[in-house]
């Protein structure tokens, strides 16, 4: 082949080289899995927003249950403690009514006692068993009146006559002795020992708000888990995008490898075709300045010129062959390695894809 065909063969080799090398770009993420990805991060944004707002209740509700468990608890407390000094005082009660009606009979009841039954019992209300219990202490109140008339004014004897007279009356009243007990009348403390009914029915209004709090409670932990769920499906399918696009990356990757190695076999093919034309060349060189100098003995001067046009010639074909060779040796090693380096050190951000040379 001559050598202006051997270098537009080369030439077109080296440029078919470049314009394959010059594709360095890694794939593009199709356009319906951009979309997808898209998509699902906003579809994540939305959920994750729904999560905190999800949060955000559950802490609200337990913090409504927490309170309302504590009302409920205090309220029993106070209840209880309520229902044991009732008792206690239902129990007092009990007894008073039990003495009075024990005294009554016969009258056998000191008079400070008398006095002291007839005030606890006159505290409370009107109900059946209280007021027999006070009527049938009004002859012993009478017999007591005598009694105490007696003490108070030899208490108060040293007194003139009228004050002494005055004194006496105040001193009963004071004891309550005075006055009939008879109509019996009504005090303003409720009977003790009887069941409230104020009390169950806020015990019961509480109860059923501490069931309301926590079954809102858990209705908001319900919901949280739901929008945990879908932030997790969420991030899945993100997931799933993510490894297909990676997928897509190494499959490249490796192309860029497996086609640096064939830019790099191409490039050792040429340098071998360089190596073996610049060996021509330089052998030729060598023979033209053997002929030259006289080295190499030839018949006739006329056969002595024509090895000497026949060395130079074929150095130069040597040379022009070998010189399109290497340039494609050297385009196809620069590409091949580049496309090495390109497979190995390629990164992809959140903004693009990055090569570093």
């Amino acid at each position: 082949m001559p050598p202006r065909r051997h270098s537009i063969a080369a030439s077109s080799v080296a440029l078919a080289l470049v314009a394959g090398a010059c594709r360095l770009a890694p794939p593009a993420m199709p356009g319906k899995d951009v979309a997808a990805h898209v998509e699902e991060e906003a579809t994540g944004r939305g959920l994750r927003a729904a999560e905190a707002q999800a949060q955000e209740a559950v802490r609200k509700a337990r913090e409504a249950e927490a309170a309302a468990t504590t009302a409920l608890q205090a309220a029993e407390s106070a209840a209880d403690d309520d229902a044991a000094t009732h008792q206690q005082d239902g129990e007092r009660y009990a007894q008073a009514i039990a003495e009075a009606r024990a005294g009554a009979t016969g009258c056998n009841l000191d008079v400070e006692r008398l006095i002291a039954l007839r005030r606890q019992l006159a505290e409370y209300v009107s109900e059946p068993e209280r007021d027999a219990a006070l009527a049938a202490l009004e002859p012993c109140r009478k017999a007591a009146l005598k009694l105490r008339r007696q003490h108070h004014e030899k208490a108060q004897r040293e007194l003139p006559r009228g004050a002494a007279k005055d004194a006496v009356a105040a001193a009963l009243r004071d004891e309550g002795l005075a006055d009939p007990w008879v109509p019996v009348q009504s005090g303003a403390l409720p009977t003790p020992g009887r069941k409230d009914s104020t009390t169950g029915a806020a015990l019961a209004k509480l109860r059923s708000d501490a069931t309301a709090a926590a079954q809102a409670a858990d209705a908001a932990e319900a919901d949280r888990e739901r929008a945990q769920q879908g932030v997790a499906a969420s991030e899945a399918r993100l997931v799933q995008l993510d490894e297909a696009d990676d997928a897509r990356e190494q499959a490249w990757r490796g192309e860029m490898q497996r086609s640096g190695n064939r830019y790099l076999a191409v490039a050792g093919a040429a340098g071998a075709v360089a190596l073996v034309g610049l060996g021509v060349g330089f052998f030729f060189i060598a023979r033209g300045d053997a002929i030259t100098s006289g080295k190499m003995a030839f018949p006739t001067r006329s056969e002595r010129e024509e090895a000497s046009r026949h060395a130079r010639t074929s150095s130069l074909v040597g040379f022009a062959v070998a010189l399109p060779f290497a340039i494609v040796g050297v385009v196809a090693a620069h590409y091949g390695l580049r496309r090495h380096a390109v497979g190995k050190r390629i990164a992809v951000t959140g903004s693009g894809v990055m090569i570093r040379f």
